[in-house]
């Protein structure tokens, strides 16, 4: 009877195990990353009789968790490049809803300073009229300042999110490697067996850590697993946990960048290897988005500036009375940002590197590296990954002016980050403080010959137009300059000199033929007509022009020139460009984001066929498995039946 009794009490014990199992599959049916179990049930070595063998019984060999390997990954995959796309869509759609915006963005301002420019040009000598245009000067001023500042602001919630990641993911490291840690110990005590739940909450921790960064984990024969990330930088080896720290940058101390820690020496940097998560897309908006946003900007910016004080400078203002002077600059500009890299020993004084003002429209937004290697210096286009070589004198590329005669103390190895706009539009300002100094007048007028009462003493159909100035190089004017027309060889002499003449033949000029005059450099006008022999025409200062609006025509024109992207595109088109672009990576972001979506939840769909908990499932199997518990009971109970009616017949 003791063969029946011990399978019999085999039976319970191992049916007992499997509805324990199957209880514990039901209690964390909604436990995060659990994966259902199942008792492993063998017969018993049997027992050799003479005749043959038998059986001793049913054991539970093991419990082991129902999990694919390949599937888990395919999640902690999925969810890394769902989160980095998540973070990048919702980053990037904050920036296009501040540039789109059709009251806080740029394009009001912008529109409402060239209004004003064209409100003054109708009525030069109106007061009201000037003082709208300073007013509409420092609106656009503050919104640039508003704009970069927003940009800004972005900027330092995007370094207090990669704080907290940083924390998160090294808090992440250490629970895995603590569990790495026990896990070992307890699969050791008993005798190789897993302990899953372990293994799911270590599984877990993994799947958060891949929310936050893309990873990769490679199993030990102990039942640990070394985790890496970048390139292979290790996070966890076995029980130990490397901690993840923000570090100044090493080419730019202003922007804080993640390191790896090391025992001995400075954190390595892996900002550039790291991939993927929250934590991959916070990086990717800032170097792919938030960064070139702000460059772009600051361009708009500085073109704005450059172009608009240009253009003040050639015309004349009467804040000093009715005489006139040539105007000044309206805005001020922001120089470019250097940054020396750390460790550098060269210092940089002022005017290392300078816009251009004549070139504005050859800046093309991109930074650049100066460095040197110990006997001369180079200049990398950080975007174009151009490298031109810079000499001792002052050398112009792309619109900067590059002085390295300005660095002392440089030392092989050392190099500066430049960034010609990145301040652009937090630097830019007012320079002006009265509306009477905008220049509305030409610097020069021109007209033909009259008497004392003014009336014009030509006698041919030639005409003289306006003036058009390009550099205030010569001006203002000493004194007039008269041209007076010599038919018989074709010819203007200036001032009555035969050796200083504008050439002019009516037979092939009359339509219109634009001249200078020799020595007055930067002032162009147009000749038309036949002139008769002797007729006279001046060039003249233009003083007492009160009601000259030449120079604001001028200026009014810049919201419609080519003056940007190598003299292609206008301010608005530029600033326009610059929302399309912002706009068209926020719904690449975002269409791929729910594309990405789609494939992660596939992903646990397939994870979840394999372990998820099923209450129907288990329904049945703890039924199944209460009614093999009860037929052990029972055939107990007839064991010791058999056993009674044994023993009832011996006492016999």
């Amino acid at each position: 009877m003791g063969d029946l009794f011990d399978n019999s009490i085999s039976g319970l014990l191992a049916f007992q195990r499997a509805i324990n199992t199957t209880a514990h599959n039901i209690a964390n049916v909604n436990t995060a990353g659990y994966s259902r179990q199942r008792t492993e049930l063998t017969a018993r070595a049997p027992t050799e009789f003479g005749n043959g063998f038998v059986g001793n019984g049913v054991q539970a060999a093991s419990t082991n968790r129902l999990f694919n390997q390949t599937r888990q990954v395919a999640v902690q995959t999925s969810s890394a490049e769902y989160q980095r796309l998540e973070t990048l869509a919702e980053y990037s759609g904050r920036i296009d809803s501040l540039l789109a915006d059709q009251t806080a963005g740029l394009t009001p301002a912008l529109q409402s300073f060239f209004d004003g420019v064209q409100e003054l040009a109708n009525d030069p000598s109106s007061s009201p009229a000037r003082q709208t245009l300073l007013s509409a000067s420092e609106n656009l001023v503050a919104r640039l300042h508003f704009l970069d500042g927003q940009l800004a602001q972005l900027g330092t919630d995007i370094e207090q999110q990669l704080q907290a990641q940083v924390e998160q993911i090294n808090g992440l490291a250490n629970g895995i490697a603590e569990l790495n840690q026990t896990i070992v110990a307890m699969q050791a005590s008993a005798g190789g067996q897993p302990p899953n739940d372990l293994l799911d909450q270590r599984d877990q921790l993994m799947l958060e850590l891949s929310a936050l960064v893309a990873t990769e984990a490679v199993p030990q024969g102990d039942g640990s697993i070394n985790v890496f990330v970048g390139n292979g930088q290790t996070l966890v080896s076995g029980f130990t946990a490397n901690e993840l720290q923000i570090t100044p940058a090493h080419a730019d101390g202003t922007i804080p960048e993640i390191g790896l820690a090391r025992r001995n020496g400075a954190p390595v940097n892996i900002t550039a290897s790291l991939q993927g998560g929250s934590l991959g897309g916070l990086l990717d908006f800032r170097r792919e988005t938030l960064d070139p946003t702000r460059d772009r900007l600051g361009l708009i910016a500085s073109g704005i500036a450059e172009a608009a004080n240009n253009q003040n400078r050639l015309g004349m203002h009467y804040a000093n009375g009715p005489a006139g002077q040539l105007g000044g600059a309206i805005f001020q500009v922001a120089p470019p940002q250097v940054v020396p890299s750390q460790g550098t020993a060269g210092t940089a004084a002022a005017g290392l590197a300078r816009l251009d003002p004549s070139r504005v429209g050859d800046l093309t937004g991109a930074n650049y590296r100066l460095s040197y290697d110990g006997s001369n210096w180079a200049l990398s286009n950080l975007s174009s990954a151009t490298t031109t070589p810079i000499s001792n004198i002052p050398q112009d590329i792309d619109g900067l002016s590059i002085d390295v005669s300005k660095i002392s103390g440089a030392v092989s190895g050392d190099s500066f980050l430049i960034r010609p706009t990145r301040n652009g539009a937090a630097g830019i300002d007012l320079t002006i403080t009265r509306a009477s100094e905008i220049a509305a007048a030409a610097p020069v007028r021109v007209a033909q010959a009259s008497d004392a009462s003014g009336t014009p003493q030509n006698q041919g159909t030639g005409q003289i137009g306006e003036v058009q100035v390009s550099s205030a190089a010569s001006l203002p004017l000493s004194s007039p300059f008269t041209l007076t027309f010599d038919a018989a060889n074709n010819r203007f002499l200036v001032n009555g000199s035969t050796s200083t003449t504008v050439a002019y033949d009516p037979s092939q000029d009359s339509s219109g033929v634009t001249r200078s005059i020799p020595g007055l450099g930067g002032v162009q006008f147009t000749l038309s007509g036949n002139p008769a022999d002797g007729d006279r025409f001046v060039v003249e200062g233009n003083s007492g022009a009160l009601g000259d609006n030449h120079n604001l025509l001028q200026l009014g024109k810049l919201t419609e020139s080519g003056l940007l992207e190598g003299g292609k595109t206008s301010f608005q088109q530029a600033y326009s460009n610059l929302v399309n672009e912002v706009g068209t990576a926020t719904l690449r972001a975002t269409t791929h984001r729910d594309a990405q979506q789609s494939v992660l939840d596939q992903a646990k769909a397939a994870r979840e066929a394999v372990s998820g908990v099923n209450l129907d499932e288990e329904a049945a199997n703890l039924l199944k498995y209460q009614q093999a518990y009860q037929a052990s009971a029972q055939a107990i109970a007839i064991a010791r039946t058999l056993f009674d009616s044994l023993l009832a017949a011996v006492n016999r």
